[in-house]
């Protein structure tokens, strides 16, 4: 059993990939899509849709940190872990740093 698991991006990308965690975690539900890779696009294209990712992955984060006590037990059960760390950005802009 790991101590701690810090959902970091690659962590929360690979969460959004395994159907055991996106199909039971709310917050990961239909979110698969938004990261994937682009095809090819223009410059301007692939901007929006660069800082569509960045927006995505801080609400995904806020509500990961948001969990009920249940989907926050089931969370560290599917990770096999003691505590889960979530760094994201509040709505006041500050960085907050939540472990559970």
């Amino acid at each position: 059993m790991a101590k701690l698991v810090v959902l970091e991006d690659s962590t929360i990308l690979s969460m959004l990939n395994d159907p055991t965690f996106s199909e039971t975690i709310p917050c990961l539900f239909g979110k698969k899509d938004i990261f994937k890779t682009p095809v090819g696009s223009c410059g301007s294209c692939a901007q929006k849709k660069k800082e569509r990712r960045r927006a995505e992955m801080a609400r995904i984060k806020s509500c990961l940190a948001a969990l009920s006590a249940e989907k926050r037990a089931l969370l560290k059960k599917l990770f096999d872990a003691e505590q889960i760390r979530v760094v994201y950005a509040n709505a006041g802009g500050q960085v907050v740093q939540l472990t559970f």
